[in-house]
């Protein structure tokens, strides 16, 4: 609706104008309103002395309370706010809200939920509009923290004991028996009443505020997200301006500090290490160093540097700068927030400290698998290789060729297998002795090997007698193959470590696997004989089987 300038009146700076919005909100102008038929609303300031009294603290004056005065005779609601009107409760004054019917009262409780004590008048535009208005005010509004106070000149209509009963008020009041002294005191029962409720309702809150903030810090598992998160709910809560800065020191002692978050002025700080000298960050250094020498939380003109020890030794100290008091001032709260944060730091700490055990658990496996391998390689080498010419021993030869045969009788190739002995061995032996001996196999051993393919099996079968496998090849080409490994030998002697020469010569038998053969004893034994064939005839000397 269009207020006109009787609806509507307020006595203090902005007094009555949020109201004034409700109204116009709820009833636009052209729609009837609940209050054509006279209802107002009227404002009072707050009319006690600005000079606080012996006992109050001084300084800044702390807000009135509200309270509401709800009845339909000018001449009550007058009378009451005389009345009140030097009344202080805890160094402050009362600031007087009027309205002369139910629905106003309604409009002004929907328009400021911070309204305190509503003095209500039973019968007023109905015989139960104040107990209507009880009801709405508690269900509808869900306002469960304004205390109400019935007030009503006719007892009888609405009996005393039946009205505590069924409506969820505070008290109930005859007006003839509220003197001053009684409307004062059953005024400052309920705004001690109003008080404590919503001191366990902002206790609650931050409660509920340090939990989810705790909840929230120990899902933080690396010192960049934790810092910033930290210092944000520090600065949230207690309401603090955009200068704050989060130091930890990992130790006792005389372990370095370092800059974990910092916003504001600060942020220059972040990630730095904090320490004494630095030109820029000496003050801060020093209130940080004192807060955790001390261990405990310093104050200090606009700033606050608070304590925060964890569980593991290690201490974080968050310095907030304001201009005024902070809001969080619940010391408890303030604690049992502190002591979240220095949990969820340690809790950091380990995870870190877990990630360097892991990386370096990590980096040990890995060391020891390589090992492992290395070890296992060597194990694989020395369990098939000969370790003094490098062929194959005779075990895993015998594996490899046995494997070349069933391939060649699957697939039906050539496969041909030769037997090999240096000649005159012994006489190396004795005349030179087992050092020799070992020099001339290993040297005839790199030469066969030299002119071997890849797919040639060479292994050694016992003392100086070698056994080949050649796959792929028919007994001519394997002849072929046999003489040039001969002529290599043959070509030139052999160089002992001592300067000393010797002529080295070897002979061959050479037979071609058969489909008759089952296994590598047959050809292996033909070889044999052949070469001892070649041995009898001169030695030096291929002899196919």
């Amino acid at each position: 609706m269009t207020a006109q300038p009787d609806d509507l009146t307020a006595n203090g700076p902005g007094a009555g104008r949020d109201v004034a919005a409700v109204l116009d909100h709820l009833w636009p102008a052209g729609v009837a309103s609940p209050f054509d038929d006279g209802d107002d609303i009227v404002v009072f300031a707050d009319e006690t002395p600005e000079t606080p009294v012996d006992g109050e603290a001084r300084g800044a004056a702390p807000a009135p309370w509200k309270i509401l005065v709800v009845d339909d005779d000018p001449g009550t609601r007058g009378i009451t706010r005389l009345a009140l009107q030097n009344t202080r409760f805890r160094g402050a004054g009362l600031h007087f809200i009027e309205a002369a019917s139910a629905r106003a009262a309604r409009a002004c409780l929907a328009a400021d939920p911070d309204i305190a004590v509503a003095l209500i008048d039973v019968v007023m535009e109905t015989e139960t509009a104040g107990l209507d208005l009880v009801r709405r005010i508690r269900d509808d509004l869900g306002n469960r923290a304004v205390r109400l106070i019935l007030r009503t000149g006719q007892p009888g209509q609405a009996p005393e004991h039946r009205v505590i009963v069924d409506y969820d008020i505070n008290d109930y009041k005859a007006k003839s028996e509220l003197t001053t002294h009684k409307l004062s005191t059953t005024v400052i029962a309920a705004l001690r009443g109003y008080a404590d409720i919503t001191a366990l309702e902002a206790h609650r809150r931050g409660l509920r505020t340090v939990l989810e903030a705790a909840d929230a810090l120990f899902h933080e598992h690396t010192m960049a997200g934790f810092g910033p998160a930290a210092l944000g709910h520090l600065v949230d809560f207690l309401g603090a301006g955009g200068d704050a800065v989060l130091c930890a020191r990992d130790g006792k002692g005389g372990a370095p500090l370092r800059v974990v978050a910092a916003r504001g002025t600060y942020a220059d700080f972040a990630g730095r290490a904090l320490e004494k000298g630095d030109a820029e960050g000496d003050a801060l250094y020093a209130r940080v160093e004192t807060t955790l020498r001390m261990g405990e939380t310093l104050r200090g003109d606009g700033w606050t540097c608070l304590y925060i020890p964890a569980p593991d030794g290690a201490a974080l100290v968050a310095c907030l700068a304001h201009d005024g008091p902070l809001s969080g001032t619940d010391d408890d709260l303030v604690r049992l927030l502190c002591a979240r944060i220095g949990s969820g730091f340690a809790n950091v700490r380990l995870y870190e400290e877990l990630r360097r055990t892991n990386a370096v658990l990590e980096q040990r496996v890995a060391e020891r698998t390589r090992q492992l391998e290395e070890a296992n390689e060597s194990l694989q080498h020395l369990a098939t290789v000969d370790p003094l010419t490098g062929a194959w021993n005779r075990r895993h030869f015998r594996e490899l060729a046995e494997n070349e045969m069933d391939r060649a009788a699957r697939y039906g190739r050539p496969l041909t297998v030769a037997m090999l002995d240096v000649d005159h061995f012994k006489a190396v032996n004795d005349e030179h002795g087992h050092t020799a001996g070992d020099a001339v196999l290993a040297d005839v051993v790199a030469r066969l090997r030299e002119r071997l393919r890849s797919v040639d099996l060479l292994g050694r079968y016992g003392g100086e007698e070698f056994a080949l496998v050649l796959p792929e090849t028919d007994p001519d080409a394997a002849l072929a193959a046999a003489e040039r490994l001969r002529r290599a030998v043959a070509a030139a002697p052999v160089m002992l470590a001592d300067g000393t020469t010797l002529e080295v010569t070897i002979s061959l038998g050479v037979t071609r696997v058969t489909a008759e053969d089952g296994a590598l004893d047959g050809p292996i034994n033909r070889a044999d004989a052949a070469l001892y064939a070649a041995k009898a005839a001169g030695r030096d000397r291929v002899v196919p089987a």
